[in-house]
């Protein structure tokens, strides 16, 4: 019985120390457990942050690209407008030339005709003055 006893209390001891030492194992596990769950919420953050970052940058993106497409709108708006105004600037050069050219001819006909003037009042002057002349004769 003593020696079953001694057994029994070695064995005791055994197990006692293996049960230590799985305590020990099974903290040091839940420790490695809980580090690990830490950091799976750590990255689980960060993965939230960078899908919102994500989120943001396909709206800003969205967001450009309507833009993009409302200037490209408004600048062949403006190329339309912008040829017609040509085309309208065109017109109105070849209109001024052509009332440039008209007035010169004018300014022409004016100067021809005011010579015209002159000359015939010289020719009157000369005539009348014939006339007297004459009367005088």
């Amino acid at each position: 019985l003593n020696q079953k006893c001694i057994t029994l209390e070695k064995l005791k001891q055994k197990l006692s120390t293996e049960i230590e030492d799985m305590q020990i194992q099974v903290e040091s596990a839940l420790s490695a457990a809980n580090s690990m769950e830490k950091k799976q919420r750590n990255f689980d953050k960060t993965v939230a942050e960078w899908k919102m970052k994500v989120d943001d940058l396909g709206a800003e993106l969205d967001a450009s690209q309507k833009e993009c497409r409302n200037f490209s709108t408004e600048l062949f708006r403006l190329k339309a407008a912008h040829d017609e105004s040509l085309e309208q600037l065109d017109g109105v050069r070849r209109e001024n030339k052509n009332l440039a050219d008209e007035i010169k001819d004018l300014m022409d006909q004016m100067t021809d005709t005011g010579r015209s003037i002159h000359e015939t009042e010289k020719a009157k002057k000369r005539l009348e003055g014939e006339k007297e002349e004459l009367q005088a004769a």
